[in-house]
């Protein structure tokens, strides 16, 4: 049964005047998910028979499918017409990719194609808007631990940590740790995921001495180091008890 215009504007109590003028297709289909659902009904996209609207919608702005990868998500624009999609992954952390467009029937094309399979490249080369970083194609092809320590490497915000990392990444075992920075310290997490619990963290001093010491430890465990070479070694030594 399709919503009339005055129990739209109920739902969109709040929003932007005009919102239901910008989304027409809410108001003709009673909410978000329930006028994707039409939409690739009525072009023939396949969004999976699975899927079904809640009844009713009343969540006007947002709405989430379910892909092999991970949650999909729509948010609208609320100052003009688009469609803001992001492709969660399944795994957590890092989202596959990003975009937006102001065409619903193109938005229903990008989550359908992502959930029967579209590689990253396929996907930015049939919807041009759609965007990913190098972290995320890192994750698909299964290498995100070698890709974070290049990325974190070459970020300019981290130039002093730099000798830090060619020289953490040039041990084998911490290369395949997982880098990355959290108020200015470095913590290597055991897999790119977070499944397996324990990291390494380290904080390099205004003086040029290193701290390191694991997450099951307190401060008054950190270890201090001089020498580069002595940090390297003990943090492999130290990622073995994780």
């Amino acid at each position: 049964m399709e919503r009339t215009n005055s129990s739209m504007n109920d739902v969109i109590g709040g929003l932007p005047s005009g919102f239901s003028d910008y989304y027409p297709e809410l108001a003709r289909y009673g909410g978000l998910t329930a006028a994707f659902l039409a939409t690739a009904a009525e072009h023939g996209i396949d969004l999976g028979d699975e899927l079904r609207a809640p009844e009713p919608d009343w969540t006007p702005t947002a709405a989430q499918f379910d892909s092999p990868r991970g949650t999909m998500w729509v948010n609208l624009w609320l100052e003009e017409r688009g469609f803001s999609i992001k492709l969660g992954n399944s795994r957590g952390g890092h989202p596959w990719a990003e975009g937006a467009t102001p065409d619903i029937a193109e938005a229903a094309g990008v989550l359908a194609a992502w959930k029967h399979g579209a590689t990253l490249t396929e996907l930015s080369e049939r919807f041009p808007f759609m965007t990913y970083t190098r972290l995320s194609q890192g994750y698909e092809d299964g290498n995100p631990e070698a890709v974070m320590w290049d990325l974190q490497i070459g970020d300019p915000k981290f130039e002093e940590y730099r000798d830090l990392l060619i020289a953490l990444r040039a041990e084998p075992q911490l290369a395949r740790m997982f880098p990355f920075f959290s108020m200015w310290t470095l913590r290597l997490a055991k897999d790119a995921y977070r499944e397996e619990p324990g990291e390494l963290l380290i904080r390099q001093q205004d003086d040029g001495s290193y701290l390191l010491w694991s997450s099951s430890e307190t401060e008054e465990d950190q270890r201090e180091f001089r020498r580069l070479d002595d940090l390297v070694a003990a943090a492999a030594a130290l990622r073995n008890t994780l």
